[in-house]
């Protein structure tokens, strides 16, 4: 039997995990009794599930010279891991079968309602600490996608402090945010995509073209869109002006970046 929880029971259990970090940092310097709390009623990965409307053939890229390596069944339900210009999907089905689809053969549901609910600080760090995330560098980001937050820690594996939470804007369900571990490469103070009819200031790369900068500008660098907090962007993590340049000037290149 599944159980229906409301926010007040969830708000209740973020207290009583602050309390059992406090009470067992303060018995032995170590959130022991934080390793042993069930995130899940406060955590949820966020998955993208689609339906598949026709048969159709799978293929192992979107290129010209791409091939087919298997097929998907009309009815199936998959999971959207990324898509190419909203024209093709990189979709999973349940026995693990991946491959890229056209855009027509797939229904992807409209985009959810953030979960407002905050999390204390306490929680925060224990939930990354407890999953043993480790990074090349002392940073460590996070990218909440149920809430639509960023979170930055300092620090080490199973020692990671926050320094920082950013109200986000990150994919639609149809152009989705990659989900998984991640790592920072280039960055820059400026980039238009002409496809997009939009650009940005201060992209820090975490994955081939998906990037975390600022709000989206048109091409004389004005801003075309203030929202945060809601799924709006083509895949890249949307920050507000002031917390895309902290961000730019902060964070280190080759540290990891958790997305889920």
């Amino acid at each position: 039997m599944r159980i229906v929880r409301s926010k007040r029971d969830y708000a209740l259990a973020a207290l009583l995990l602050v309390f059992a970090i406090l009470l067992g940092a303060a018995s032995d310097g170590q959130a022991s009794e934080g390793a042993a709390f069930d995130f899940t009623e406060l955590i949820k990965d966020t998955i993208i599930y689609g339906n598949i409307t026709k048969d159709t053939p799978a293929y192992n890229d979107y290129s010209n010279s791409r091939r087919q390596t298997g097929e998907f069944k009309s009815g199936e339900v998959v999971e959207v891991l990324r898509d190419r210009a909203y024209a093709w999907y990189l979709v999973k089905a349940e026995d693990g079968r991946e491959g890229w689809i056209a855009a027509d053969s797939i229904s992807i549901p409209g985009d959810p309602e953030t979960n407002l609910e905050q999390l204390p600080q306490a929680v925060l760090e224990a939930y990354v600490n407890t999953r043993g995330l480790s990074s090349k560098t002392d940073h460590l980001v996070w990218v909440d996608l149920d809430r639509q937050l960023t979170h930055v820690f300092t620090g080490k594996q199973g020692a990671w402090s926050l320094v920082r939470t950013m109200p986000s804007s990150t994919g639609k369900n149809v152009s989705p945010t990659l989900r998984g571990l991640h790592e920072i490469a280039e960055r820059g103070t400026w980039f238009y995509s002409p496809f997009l009819g939009r650009g940005g200031e201060y992209w820090v790369q975490f994955s081939g073209p998906y990037m975390f900068h600022s709000l989206p500008m048109d091409q004389e660098r004005n801003i075309v869109d203030y929202t945060l907090l809601e799924r709006r962007s083509a895949g890249c993590i949307r920050l507000s002006m002031q917390d895309s340049e902290w961000f730019y000037s902060f964070i280190k290149r080759g540290s990891t970046v958790f997305v889920n």
